[in-house]
């Protein structure tokens, strides 16, 4: 079973109301559970005892401190991880000139090697275009 289903499965089984799978289990498709009996009960009014509401002294809204912290540190953990990897992956795929590339300024002069290597291969273009061709 794939991951998704099982996941939908699951997520299906949480909605359900709480009785629903505990009322009657094996009753079949019909709803009938087989022969039923109707009983009568009589009802005597009785007093109850009023409803007394528990308060709460302590303030308990969920987690505690340490934890908030322990979620925002792992938070900032998996946010440095992903930021690495892609970092690792770009420069990975880059070209090897990138780097000298991205870490120049705009406007800024190239290096005495780079100019030199595009003037000589531009003077190597220019020669090939000048040599007679041979058929």
């Amino acid at each position: 079973m794939s991951a998704p289903v099982a996941a939908l499965l699951v997520a299906a089984m949480l909605a359900m109301p709480a009785g629903a799978l505990a009322d009657a289990p094996f009753t079949g498709l019909t709803g009938s559970g087989g022969t039923t009996t109707q009983t009568t009960t009589s009802t005597t009014a009785t007093t109850a005892p009023p409803v007394v509401i528990p308060t709460n002294t302590s303030a308990s809204s969920g987690l505690p401190t340490y934890a908030y912290i322990l979620i925002a540190v792992v938070v900032v953990i998996v946010f440095g991880a992903i930021a690495y990897f892609i970092r690792y992956d770009a420069h990975l795929h880059a070209p090897r000139h990138a780097a000298r590339d991205i870490d120049r300024g705009r406007g800024t002069v190239a290096p005495q090697t780079e100019r030199r290597k595009r003037s000589r291969a531009k003077a190597k273009a220019a020669r090939r275009a000048r040599r007679p061709r041979r058929n």
